[in-house]
């Protein structure tokens, strides 16, 4: 663990697990909705200019890290999806956007 993540309370770090393991969740169920491979989506986020690694993507969609805003606009523009839904689990989008592949 980074030394700075010591001082910070246990709450805010359960927070932030609670946080990622959510979003990383919706992510993943949008994903497979659109029938898309992590690959594919990958792919698709590097023409938008947003380059991350296989490794990076899994631990987000496994709630392991929390994709920074970078991510976040590239996921919200492949996967068709409201940055409410996506970041707090407010609506249906994963239901009522059409498909974006």
């Amino acid at each position: 663990m980074p030394k700075r993540m010591h001082d910070l309370p246990e709450e805010y770090l359960t927070h932030q697990h609670t946080l990622a393991r959510a979003i990383g969740a919706r992510i993943r169920l949008r994903r497979k909705a659109l029938d898309l491979t992590q690959e594919y989506l990958r792919a698709r986020m590097e023409l938008a200019h947003v380059y991350i690694s296989r490794t990076h993507y899994s631990r987000i969609e496994n709630g392991d890290a929390l994709p920074n805003a970078d991510v976040l606009v590239a996921l919200h523009n492949i996967l068709g999806v409201s940055f409410d839904w996506l970041l707090l689990g407010i609506g249906n989008d994963e239901q009522d956007s059409p498909k974006r592949a």
